[in-house]
């Protein structure tokens, strides 16, 4: 989801995914108020005057959201769905990214190996499964 908030007169939009995300606390506690009572209305009714605990529950609500906005990025449908487990997602996710240092030592290898520029081609386009 997508909250917007006013605090001391800047307008500050938060995401899930957001880049530079270095909010005061005052910001933060504001972001969590604003998330809880777009989430959960009746709980922030009956709490709102007890910060620690929205900031808490906003925090929680907004981890889970990133939590599933960072799923929804995996190519493996059967990975992309709250409740997997970590160790699962880090798995795919490690397997699922290349190393810069071992893709250019493998393609500095390739460059050396190959004698023709159809060869370095070919090989290219199986070393990156494109087909």
């Amino acid at each position: 989801m997508n909250y917007k908030v006013t605090v001391n007169g800047k307008e500050i939009e938060y995401v899930a995914l957001i880049e530079k995300s270095r909010f005061s606390e005052t910001e933060w506690s504001a972001i969590y108020a604003e998330i809880v009572k777009q989430n959960h209305p009746e709980v922030f009714e009956r709490k709102k005057l007890d910060t620690d605990y929205i900031d808490a529950f906003g925090a929680l609500i907004a981890f889970e959201e990133r939590y599933e906005a960072l799923l929804e990025l995996l190519p493996q449908d059967e990975f992309s769905y709250a409740g997997t487990h970590p160790k699962w997602v880090a798995d795919a996710v490690a397997e699922n990214t290349l190393n810069k240092a071992d893709v250019v030592c493998d393609v500095s290898d390739m460059l050396e190996r190959c004698e023709s520029l159809e060869e370095l081609k070919n090989e290219l386009l199986e070393y990156f499964e494109v087909k």
